[in-house]
């Protein structure tokens, strides 16, 4: 069993797989199947009272029998300890790629980046390959439950560091920031659906049904509700300053005060046009009565509490700022 732990410190996950996902479950069934006839030609001594099986010899089956239930019971334990292992060495291994890898904050901001995105960034293939990659090429000789587990658990411990990764750095993100990461966490189930590993449509469907696929569309949700800056408000005290300024003036002022929310149909001055079929767009929720220029976004049951880290990391805030009006009145005239 040292095999097993060796193959995967050194990250050969090919090799690892073998023994954890197929020789191990192998023997594990081999032992269960001994177990079960061991108890049931135990079951049948004991109802026949004319057997003619030494005492003995029942003794030393009955010994047998305490031995097999044993092993399978360590096995078992075995296992579960391997398996758990294998998802924190994947998500470990995951978390120190995004952390050599991935861009950092500026990549995200809409001063580098124009448009939409229409490919996954480079830093997502290095990495899924590196971790999801293996275990897909791992897995193909083994059964379909095999698969299904092993790429469950790589699957679900991968995006989790991945998110994990983003949350710690607290990268900041505009609205064409959040959609280039949405390529990014799309990118992996078109991994998955690959017809170059050959997985079944059931095991897509199983895979994409993950709940962490969820917790990453829920993320992004939040990303692109860009909150609307709150629209300048005129104090009471200024009034007898603005009496001096044209009506004219005080109109435009005002008007330049408030501001448009951000969304997926205006981004950073762009327009999205219906005819753009590389963004798919929808209704913003309704603006929060409780917060003004603040989207309403209900509580999401995939992301948690974590919901309100993810609000966190839009670009735009919607703290309020002082801002002097521009009097007329109060320029000064050049001698």
């Amino acid at each position: 069993m040292s095999k097993a732990y060796q193959f995967l410190s050194s990250w050969s996950l090919n090799k690892f797989l073998l023994i954890s996902q197929g020789d191990l479950n192998v023997l594990s069934e081999s032992l269960e199947m001994m177990l079960h006839q061991t108890k049931s030609l135990m079951t049948h001594l004991d109802s026949n009272q004319s057997s003619s099986v030494h005492p003995h010899s029942q003794l030393l089956l009955r010994r047998r029998l305490g031995a097999l239930d044993g092993a399978v019971s360590e096995l078992k334990t075995f296992s579960t300890l391997l398996l758990h292992t294998f998802s924190s060495d994947c998500k470990r291994m995951s978390g120190e790629i995004f952390e050599q890898t991935m861009p950092s904050a500026g990549h995200w901001r809409p001063s580098l980046r124009t448009g939409f995105p229409s490919s996954p960034s480079e830093y997502v293939s290095l990495a899924a390959q590196t971790v999801i990659g293996q275990v897909l090429e791992g897995v193909a000789p083994l059964s379909e439950d095999a698969r299904v587990q092993a790429l469950s658990i790589t699957t679900t411990a991968f995006m989790e560091a991945w998110m994990e990764h983003i949350l710690k750095q607290r990268i900041k993100f505009s609205v064409q920031g959040a959609l280039q990461l949405k390529q990014d966490f799309d990118s992996i189930r078109e991994l998955i659906q690959s017809d170059r590993y050959g997985l079944s449509a059931e095991l897509h469907q199983r895979l994409l049904s993950l709940r962490v696929f969820q917790q990453v569309d829920s993320a992004v949700m939040c990303l692109l509700q860009q909150p609307q800056a709150k629209p300048y408000l005129r104090p009471r005290a200024w009034e007898p300053f603005t009496r001096c300024c044209p009506a004219s003036s005080r109109d435009s002022m005002d008007a330049a005060g408030g501001s448009s929310i951000t969304n997926l149909r205006s981004m950073e001055g762009e327009e999205l046009t219906p005819c753009d079929p590389s963004v798919v767009t929808s209704d913003l929720p309704p603006l929060n009565p409780s917060s003004p220029g603040e989207p309403y976004l209900a509580p999401s049951a995939a992301l948690g509490a974590a919901q309100r880290e993810w609000l966190e990391l839009r670009i735009h805030s919607s703290t309020p700022r002082w801002r002097l009006p521009g009097l007329h009145c109060l320029w000064k005239s050049e001698p």
